[in-house]
């Protein structure tokens, strides 16, 4: 390899939180083919993103910053951290203890619960989320 090629890829290593100080990356945990027995977590401050297939688990907790997109039937939990949640048809999430919530889901019976948290849903069809107290479905 080149000099030039490595100083080239080092910023790529930063942002794949390959070295450094940089707490960017992925959920920690394991999936199965991305379908069920699929549970992912994020804690300690820790920016991630990721997805998941149907029946899946998240949890975003400790002041993180959560991205997940996740299919069918998964269920997603923020704990005092921001998260934005791309939920499949009959997914739920909860948001507790001072958590900001946005929730999109791609499918019916899609649901949010909202405990002394701040929460908005999107539903299919919409391009405006709705804020939302206590709970709120699709």
């Amino acid at each position: 390899m080149h000099p030039e090629s490595a100083i080239f890829l080092l910023p790529v290593l930063f942002a794949l939180g390959c070295g450094g100080s940089s707490r960017a990356g992925p959920f920690q945990g394991s999936c199965s083919g991305q379908q069920g027995n699929c549970t992912l977590t994020c804690a300690s401050g820790q920016d991630c993103t990721g997805s998941c297939g149907s029946s899946c688990n998240g949890d975003c907790s400790g002041g993180s910053t959560c991205t997940l997109t996740a299919a069918d039937s998964a269920s997603v939990n923020c704990d005092h951290s921001i998260c934005t949640f791309t939920l499949g048809t009959s997914a739920s999430a909860t948001c507790t203890n001072g958590a900001t919530c946005h929730v999109t889901c791609t499918g019916p019976s899609c649901s949010v619960s909202c405990d002394g948290s701040t929460c908005d849903l999107t539903c299919p069809g919409s391009s405006t989320p709705k804020n939302v107290s206590g709970s709120g479905q699709c």
